[in-house]
């Protein structure tokens, strides 16, 4: 962890924590920076959102619009992801989260407009394309104003899918973070249904909403989604969660792995 700058560390990134729950967040990011270099891994965290639109381009990940300065409003400040690599510099995984202040109306509204993700809708958006919200989902989204922090860019590398944790972990670990950084909950995000029918066990949200539908004239066959959203009380619980279980179980939660790898991830860890 040594080779990581301090201009790129979780505790530098965080800034001044106001939250209520301050001594337990601040307890929790050296002890995650400290898990991942036990099995050989960096975690870096930038606002260079050019570059994390680099690399979602290299690994075919899609980059949310909420993450591209050309595409929705993003003051300075207001966005972070984190790449996690090996001690070679070989990316692994990738998430994003940025805070939003909503200055009147709710997120339902925001959304169904699609001023969400485009600064001028009418002119950006293409020839076609809308953003539905079914009852259960604008129930949902109606209930939300003000300031929130919205998830996505969420990439884990094939040689880490299924024998880590790491895209429960980033998620999680992503949330206790943003709310230490910008003092907003809930946590939103907004997924494929394919995705969501493969990962929802690891997302770990508190609301998972269904009724979003995204018509994309260049995706008709990708319309259908759900409306995620992890509360401050979940935050804080999954917080103290990892901070209870065993080093390897924080790394490894519910995943099954062969006995050789079990020995030798927690010989280093132990």
């Amino acid at each position: 962890m040594s080779n990581i700058p301090l201009s790129e560390r979780l505790l530098a990134n965080v800034g001044k924590v106001i939250v209520p729950e301050d001594h337990l967040l601040k307890s929790l990011f050296p002890i995650v920076e400290d898990d991942l270099g036990s099995v050989g891994l960096n975690l870096r965290v930038s606002s260079d959102l050019d570059t994390f639109e680099e690399v979602c381009k290299s690994t075919g990940k899609f980059l949310p619009n909420a993450f591209q300065r050309s595409m929705a409003p993003l003051p300075d400040g207001d966005a972070i992801w984190f790449r996690v690599e090996t001690f070679n510099g070989d990316l692994v995984a990738t998430i994003a989260h940025r805070v939003y202040r909503l200055p009147h109306h709710t997120l339902g509204d925001w959304l169904t407009t699609g001023s969400l993700f485009y600064q001028s809708p009418i002119t950006q958006m293409a020839e076609g394309e809308r953003f539905y919200l079914g009852p259960e989902a604008d129930a949902y989204a109606s209930s939300i104003r003000g300031t929130f922090i919205m998830a996505g860019g969420l990439w884990v590398s094939d040689a880490y899918k299924g024998r880590t944790n790491l895209a429960r972990f980033l998620t999680q670990i992503g949330a206790s973070f943003a709310y230490a950084r910008w003092n907003a909950a809930p946590i939103i995000s907004i997924v494929e249904d394919e995705v969501m029918q493969k990962m929802s066990a690891k997302y770990r949200f508190t609301n998972n909403v269904d009724g979003v539908y995204w018509y994309r004239p260049h995706k008709p066959h990708r319309t259908k989604m759900w409306l995620l959203g992890k509360t401050r009380e979940t935050i804080i619980a999954d917080t103290r969660a990892y901070l209870d279980d065993a080093p390897y179980d924080r790394l490894w939660i519910g995943q099954p792995v062969v006995e050789a790898e079990r020995t030798a991830v927690t010989a280093g860890i132990r």
